[in-house]
């Protein structure tokens, strides 16, 4: 097939296990069938390992992925647009990328703390992003790869049809957790970050117990994340009902409040664990 009527493809890729293999499956199979863009995007609070295994992949398979970071203020320090929501995608790679959480920090500058009422961050640090880079390139029409298993079907975006999503480990290459597991248990290389940290070390999408292991195992994590309470918790440029300060953590709980959770009984501990709704994070956070 000639390269020009080939559809493109986006794979937008997580820097997790399943999104990695997802990667691998489609350069092996679909790569005659599409024009491949391979795009990951950084915010900053991605372990080290994470960004490691990024660039294991892109080594070790010969595939070329895009590295770009969210950008809300221009070279003058002002907000691309009137109320923050715009943000433009600037290409780095494994050495020059943020990991600090700078493309995050620049973000709650402009648009204040995310959280469960506010949950735009993947909005702003990939989605847009990563769309900002194809139109800079010209890469149009596209659709787009996101790696959710067969057994996680309830993330699938249920207008994926007309958003042009395609779910090649539900679809085409069934695969469960277990299945992912095991595959790279036999490969030469694997993705080495701790799964409480997932590649959003803590990420305000994590169940409350995930947090709870983090603030005893690796407290050292939450100093960014309270700084960052501390500095934007009054920042309303959303002019949102809700009164500051903001948090990031459900039920508006700062990193602070979960160090105290610690001190809870067990019986306490077990009432708050039973009224805990929200499904935590495992290892990525999908841009579409």
């Amino acid at each position: 097939m000639n390269q020009k009527d080939k559809p493109n493809l986006l794979i937008s890729f997580s820097g997790g296990r399943t999104s990695a293999f997802m990667l691998k499956w489609i350069y092996d199979n679909w790569q005659n069938q599409y024009n491949l863009l391979t795009v990951f995007a950084n915010t900053g609070k991605e372990e080290p390992e994470t960004l490691a295994f990024v660039k294991d992949c892109a080594d070790r398979w010969s595939i070329d992925i895009v590295w770009v970071e969210g950008k809300h203020r221009d070279e003058n320090g002002e907000p691309f647009s009137k109320m923050g929501w715009s943000v433009k995608a600037k290409v780095v790679n494994y050495h020059t990328c943020s990991r600090n959480g700078e493309p995050f920090e620049e973000m709650l500058s402009v648009l204040g703390i995310p959280s469960t009422n506010a949950p735009f961050c993947s909005d702003q640090l990939k989605r847009k992003v990563i769309e900002d880079y194809c139109r800079q390139i010209g890469f149009k029409n596209y659709y787009k790869a996101i790696g959710i298993r067969a057994d996680e079907v309830d993330r699938v975006n249920t207008k994926f049809r007309e958003n042009k999503i395609l779910y090649p480990l539900v679809s085409n290459q069934p695969m469960t957790k277990n299945m992912i597991m095991d595959w790279w248990a036999q490969n030469d290389f694997n993705l080495t970050v701790h799964p409480d940290l997932g590649n959003c070390n803590a990420c305000w999408k994590k169940d409350i117990k995930r947090l709870m292991r983090i603030a005893k195992n690796q407290p050292k994590v939450y100093d960014w994340w309270q700084d960052m309470t501390d500095k934007y918790g009054y920042l309303n440029p959303r002019k949102t009902e809700l009164e500051p300060p903001f948090n990031f953590y459900r039920g508006n709980l700062s990193p602070k409040d979960i160090f105290h959770f610690q001190g809870l009984d067990s019986k306490q501990l077990s009432l708050l664990l039973e009224t805990e709704q929200l499904d935590g994070c495992s290892e990525s956070c999908e841009a579409f």
